[in-house]
């Protein structure tokens, strides 16, 4: 019997030892934030460049901003809209956006965050299907990824982000084809194409993580 009592009482003492010495085990997870690091407007549209595309305001409004239809204008020569180059920090994260709808004629736009040549991350999204097609990088870019938000009325936001080796970046987008490679969605085609654009949605954002305990 006096065994017993002494087999209760050592284990009832390593239980509460056991229970003092209890860590409480906390979570966290990892957040992305988001740093503004250029919000272009329709000044800046003067200084871009034009290549085998055609900017044209329309009289249209989304959110209060003013939409543009970007076309190509021939079939035999690369096509796409570059924005002029934006100071960034080395080896570290952005994301571009764009709000982009559908045009008459194709649905398909590409969207290329350039570097040094060819450093660079590109995507190619449906604009008729709202879903992303491909997105690939080349040389020293890396964790490149895509995504498309659909707005409603046929319009989307999209969105491509990257590890950026390079001291500044250029925003390179405009209608592309079914024919054509992510890598080359610029390339000249037999075919046409345009989609509506609005400039002043064109974003770029530095991407940092935070952990968050819980």
């Amino acid at each position: 019997m006096k065994k017993v009592l002494l087999v209760l009482l050592v284990v009832s003492f390593a239980c509460k030892n056991e229970k003092k010495t209890e860590v409480k085990e906390e979570k966290s997870e990892v957040v992305n934030e988001f740093a503004l690091v250029k919000e272009f407007n329709n000044q800046d549209i003067a200084f871009w460049a034009n290549t085998g595309t055609a900017l044209i305001e329309t009289t249209e409004m989304y959110a209060n901003k003013e939409v543009y239809t970007l076309s190509r204008t021939s079939p035999d020569e690369s096509s796409y809209l570059s924005t002029n180059p934006v100071a960034i920090n080395y080896a570290s994260n952005y994301r571009i956006s764009v709000i982009v709808k559908r045009g008459e004629v194709g649905n398909l736009l590409g969207l290329r965050m350039l570097g040094t040549y060819p450093d660079r991350v590109d995507a190619v999204f449906d604009l008729q299907s709202g879903t992303l097609k491909e997105v690939k990088k080349t040389r020293d870019f890396e964790d490149e990824s895509a995504e498309i938000e659909d707005l409603g009325e046929g319009w989307y936001k999209c969105t491509l982000t990257a590890e950026v080796a390079a001291d500044f970046i250029r925003i390179l987008l405009g209608p592309t084809t079914s024919e054509k490679s992510v890598l080359g969605w610029e390339g000249k085609t037999n075919e046409m194409g345009n989609v509506y654009v609005i400039p002043s949605s064109i974003v770029i954002e530095e991407v940092t993580q935070k952990v968050i305990s819980n």
